[in-house]
């Protein structure tokens, strides 16, 4: 009777990511050495390591004979799941470590944003972060910029397109309004709803009537578009608004009215740079990433 071929020794079901690594970085460099320098270790042990690897699963990975390391077969089909398994294992410890972070961010923007689109992110970001504090507080854009880094760690502003003063969100059209079947804007001097002094959209309207040579009047002053969206809808005066956020209950205004022309507009959001701002770097990438996605 022939001799029976001795069984293969058992294999654990329990692969080591550690060795994973091992395997992706010397198939990615071909390389024993450069795959130590890479790893930080010795070409012995990476070799060993290698070895070990091919023992847990009981079959050859790479092969040796050639001059640049490269897989086999069985490596080959391995890999892709080897580097599924590589990037789950950094993904779960790049979260936890997420979570870590701790600290207080001030956010300062305006408005429309700091009142219908930033609580409901900013709620979603806290339990992901339950150790960072945020702060929410809405102003003039041009006034909280220069205050970026001092009151506040991030701001959410308008610009003209192209200001350079952050990271662009949106752009939209400047518009004139009124409420439908109003005469609001025939008369002289012109009533306005418009934000307080150093305001953009108060300096670009007030501008833009200068320059058509129609005089105007400040009838109402607020901070809020829901103020002035108020005043409008009273018929108290007109009012300049982003088109992007404008009340359905407002009628647009242009040349057909005899208004003039306002230039377009970009929603931008800037951050304090520098080290040791990992909170603030954590909160604004998260919303760059919703408010782009939200755009879609």
């Amino acid at each position: 009777m022939p001799a029976s071929t001795p069984p293969r020794a058992p294999r654990s079901h329990t692969v080591d990511i550690d060795l994973l690594r091992v395997l992706d970085t010397v198939l990615r460099v071909g390389s024993f050495t450069t795959a130590a320098k890479a790893l930080s270790r010795t070409q012995s042990a990476v070799s060993m390591q290698l070895k070990r690897l091919e023992e847990q699963l009981g079959v050859q990975l790479v092969e040796r004979g050639t001059r640049k390391l490269a897989a086999t077969l069985e490596g080959q089909q391995l890999l892709p799941l080897a580097r599924q398994m590589l990037s789950l294992n950094d993904q779960l410890f790049h979260d936890i470590d997420a979570q870590e972070v701790s600290g207080s961010i001030r956010i300062g923007a305006i408005e429309h944003y700091a009142t219908r689109v930033l609580p409901a992110l900013i709620a979603e970001f806290c339990k992901l972060h339950p150790r960072i504090h945020v702060e929410l507080q809405h102003g003039v854009s041009s006034l909280m910029h220069r205050e970026l880094g001092a009151r506040y760690d991030l701001v959410i502003g308008i610009g003209p397109v192209g200001s350079g003063e952050g990271l662009r969100l949106s752009k939209s059209r400047v518009v004139w309004a009124s409420t439908a079947g109003s005469a609001t804007h025939l008369q002289r001097p012109l009533p306005l709803a418009l934000n307080p002094e150093g305001a953009m959209l108060r300096d670009w309207a007030t501008h833009a009537l200068d320059q058509a040579g129609i005089p105007w009047r400040i009838a109402y002053t607020s901070t809020t578009v829901t103020g002035l969206e108020a005043a409008v809808r009273a018929g108290i005066a007109i009012g300049v608004f982003r088109e992007a956020t404008i009340s359905q209950r407002l009628k647009v205004l242009g040349a057909r009215e005899g208004m003039p022309a306002m230039p377009e507009c970009e929603v931008w959001l800037a951050a304090t740079p520098g080290p040791g701002r990992k909170a603030v770097e954590l909160l604004e990438a998260f919303l760059i990433h919703k408010l782009r996605k939200a755009r879609r």
